[in-house]
């Protein structure tokens, strides 16, 4: 499948990302009237999974990864900034440490959930809720700033990527800055969590759940987004069960695919793309009204 905007249409195959523990499997891509509707494909294999997942995922993602921690960092204190997907929200602490404000949301109840008794939100500091990166409740114009880390590769269709970073647009401030997170068909070669290599863009990614979870006491809080999203085939903690394996739908970019996507918001200005542990990431910044 080419990288170019536009190229997923029709039936096209997802196929499971090929490692030592996963074997090629084809499901249909969604062909919808609303280009904008939740495809089955994201209902099944992302808010289903993310869901089932939720207490599991949040004993592997720890902390803000360095790039994002440092973005958050740089705003002037005072700041609002938007969560755009915000899992079990790991980025909060850096929101508050830096003397800013955050509003964060995301389409899994039980992530925001776990966010919410992690993150006091007692404090006017944070406000967590529910809510579709693609039609949020907040006010046009109103964040300095925005992330959206691991969230685009979700998206199965074009049409609604590119909604994603319109709305991330829409209530952004004038010269509000906006980074966002997607994971690479480019992965790096000198990765060793790196096991598997794509054959196509359209992947499930297996997760690894255990039914007892246990968090590691010896585990690093400063791991990056090595481990986090360049590792596809995730396990966590300590079981006496057999894994339970969740598939996650996740669209891997292209080099430049990103950029052909910000390309389509014209309320945004490109400041820097760049590679980073088998993710593309983008610096964009408001355009004034």
């Amino acid at each position: 499948m080419a990288g170019a905007v536009g190229a997923t249409s029709g039936l096209e195959s997802v196929r499971t990302a090929t490692s030592s523990r996963s074997a090629p499997v084809e499901v249909p891509l969604p062909v919808s009237e609303n280009p904008l509707c939740t495809p089955h494909l994201e209902a099944e294999n992302v808010h289903r999974v993310y869901n089932t997942i939720a207490e599991h995922w949040d004993h592997t993602r720890y902390k803000a990864w360095p790039r994002v921690d440092a973005f958050i960092r740089s705003q002037p204190p005072g700041s609002l900034v938007a969560d755009l997907g915000c899992g079990n929200g790991k980025n909060i602490p850096a929101v508050k440490e830096s003397g800013s404000f955050v509003l964060a949301s995301d389409m899994s109840p039980p992530l925001v959930r776990i966010a919410a008794d992690a993150h006091d939100t007692g404090t006017p500091k944070v406000g967590l809720l529910v809510a579709d990166c693609l039609c949020t409740p907040f006010r046009s114009g109103s964040f300095d700033a925005a992330v959206s880390i691991a969230v685009l590769h979700h998206l199965s269709t074009v049409p609604r990527r590119i909604q994603a970073l319109r709305e991330a647009a829409r209530i952004l401030r004038p010269q509000g800055e906006f980074l966002v997170y997607c994971w690479s068909y480019e992965q790096d070669a000198d990765i060793s969590a790196s096991r598997h290599r794509f054959a196509t863009q359209d992947v499930l990614v297996p997760f690894h759940a255990v039914s007892r979870v246990k968090k590691p006491k010896d585990v690093s809080k400063t791991a990056g987004t090595t481990n986090a999203l360049a590792n596809g085939v995730d396990s966590c903690g300590t079981a006496e069960a057999a894994p339970d394996v969740q598939q996650r739908y996740c669209h891997v970019y292209r080099s430049g695919e990103l950029q052909e996507l910000l390309a389509q918001v014209p309320e945004l200005e490109v400041v820097d793309i760049w590679f980073d542990t088998g993710n593309w990431c983008a610096l964009a910044r408001r355009r004034p009204d």
